[in-house]
């Protein structure tokens, strides 16, 4: 069942019974059918084909919805744009994407004028620059359409190879990576996800979304149409703001990533009050969460907290280390539950593999590997040399490296890919060393992660300044802040006179990490 068909179930079964909330404003199963069916049609006017890609670029809000519902129910390829994403970096993605449509919202009229000048040059295919509340030359008025379009679902079948939708991740290289899905595998990462739902929801349960909806927290949205439980949506995380909406719609159900985690634990510990007695989960994961908070969070909510571990790459969740298994006394949590991302589920296997392809034993670091239904039929859109380099004998290599305890549990430990996880974003050190290296200062950098309490990992770099030149830390953050997203310029740089490399000329980072370890971070 995809998310188009499931909004239309959920209409004829829970009818007038609320399922959205953003802001001040409720709506109900029906009308949220309603919204979506005009959308799509809307979509259909412009005369686009199934399968075009239709770009979105919006902050959490009624209409997100609508455009993902809407692009479903017309056979268009939906396309999330990152809203913390710079303009060069939706360029990109609209260019690789050979996008025919993109929709912008109200905040993002810079964005949407850049779209149109970049139309039938950089991007020959981009037909319609559409804005929602967006008044500049070359945009279209989409939100007039849509609302007087009709109400009645377009009659379109696709079939099990319909391209659904293209998520894009940062790549190692700076280039796209976009994770094609199918209909078929989207729905088995549905499947897995209903699977894996070990809470009951109901008509009388609210689920919370603070996060970007375009990010894996958006998953969380499906089980409650199926189950006739209410959607509250924020476009922003504040903790104050969370607490009252808590209290307000007696939320029983919460995502957040470990960043927000802490603002919101260190809040109430500074003295925040609200009531969040309702609350039954906290569904936290996408970036490595420290023992101590879990337990902080565990302090102030109770035995209510479940981590998920999983990629876009693969079905969702991976793993889940649920409720009932935040256990252990230690510091680390290193050889105990709480300091791991669970178990495997159902639907999935997990094998750790050493260098040679070798299964290692239970207690030994390997490459996580993965297999479950659809697992084969994992694509790139546009890259086979991505889905070469990472499908091999049925099994997906997730880069990432990890180690079972005594009890089945697994624990992450690092990954192979030079990847870092920062607020619950993802951070590739190569792409961070491009925009620095792009200053005419800059002979060259090396870029890694640091243990951060704040944002899980903090991004960090090693700077070589050219021959009778000087830029400052300050200089280079502002510098990287014009080409790639906040979230993923350095937070700490340090000069050196030549980086550390071996034989073979690769730069050797880990004695970079221990350096800034040692304390001699800057910036």
């Amino acid at each position: 069942m995809i998310a188009g068909r499931l909004v239309s179930w959920a209409a004829a079964q829970h009818g007038d019974r609320p399922s959205l909330v953003f802001r001040d404003q409720t709506y109900t199963h029906l009308e949220v059918e309603a919204r979506s069916n005009r959308f799509a049609q809307a979509l259909l006017a412009l005369d686009l084909s199934p399968g075009e890609r239709f770009a979105v670029l919006l902050d959490n809000s009624v209409e997100s919805l609508d455009s993902l519902f809407g692009a479903e129910k017309s056979a268009l390829t939906y396309v999330a744009l990152n809203a913390r994403h710079t303009l060069a970096e939706h360029l990109d993605i609209l260019e690789d994407a050979e996008a025919s449509a993109v929709l912008v919202g109200p905040q993002f009229a810079a964005q949407a004028t850049a779209f149109v000048a970049a139309a039938g040059m950089r991007l020959p295919r981009l037909r319609h620059v559409l804005g929602l509340g967006v008044s500049a030359p070359g945009v279209q008025d989409f939100q007039s359409v849509a609302a007087t379009s009709s109400e009645q679902a377009p009659a379109i079948e696709i079939g099990p190879d319909h391209l659904m939708r293209i998520a894009y991740t940062s790549g190692t290289t700076g280039r796209p990576k976009g994770v094609a899905y199918s209909l078929e595998r989207w729905q088995a990462r549905l499947t897995n996800h209903f699977l894996a739902m070990e809470y009951g929801l109901s008509v009388d349960d609210a689920m919370l979304h603070v996060g970007p909806l375009t990010h894996a927290a958006g998953v969380y949205l499906f089980p409650c149409f199926l189950r006739g439980a209410r959607n509250v949506i924020q476009d922003r995380f504040d903790p104050a703001s969370l607490l009252a909406t808590i209290e307000r719609e007696r939320i029983t159900h919460l995502m957040l990533v470990p960043t927000m985690m802490l603002r919101l634990v260190e809040a109430i510990e500074g003295g925040a009050r609200s009531d969040w007695s309702s609350l039954k989960r906290i569904h936290y994961g996408t970036a490595p969460t420290p023992v101590g908070l879990i337990r902080r969070a565990q302090a102030i909510f109770g035995p209510i907290l479940r981590q998920q571990y999983g990629m876009t790459e693969a079905v969702q969740p991976l793993t889940v280390l649920y409720p009932h298994e935040h256990v252990g006394d230690s510091d680390t949590g290193a050889d105990e539950a709480i300091g791991s991302c669970g178990k495997p589920t159902a639907n999935v296997r997990i094998v750790l593999r050493g260098a040679a392809g070798q299964q290692v034993p239970n207690g030994e670091v390997g490459e996580i590997t993965i297999a479950h239904e659809g697992i084969g039929k994992v694509d790139f859109w546009r890259r086979p040399d991505l889905l070469a380099e990472s499908v091999r004998d049925g099994w997906y290599h997730t880069g990432d490296l990890g180690r079972f305890d005594r009890h089945g549990f697994l624990h992450i430990v690092g990954r192979c890919k030079d990847m870092i996880i920062s607020g619950g974003f993802n951070v590739y050190a190569r792409e961070v060393e491009d925009a620095l290296d792009a200053h005419p200062a800059v002979a060259e950098s090396a870029v890694l992660g640091l243990p951060d309490s704040e944002w899980g990992e903090a991004v960090a770099a090693v700077v070589v300044l050219r021959m009778g030149m000087n830029a400052s830390a300050e200089a280079l953050m502002a510098h990287c802040t014009e080409r790639i997203a906040g979230y993923k310029k350095p937070r700490h740089i340090v000069f050196a006179d030549a980086l550390p490399r071996n034989l073979a000329g690769k730069v050797q980072k880990t004695g970079l990490r221990e350096r800034f370890l040692a304390g001699t971070q800057a910036g």
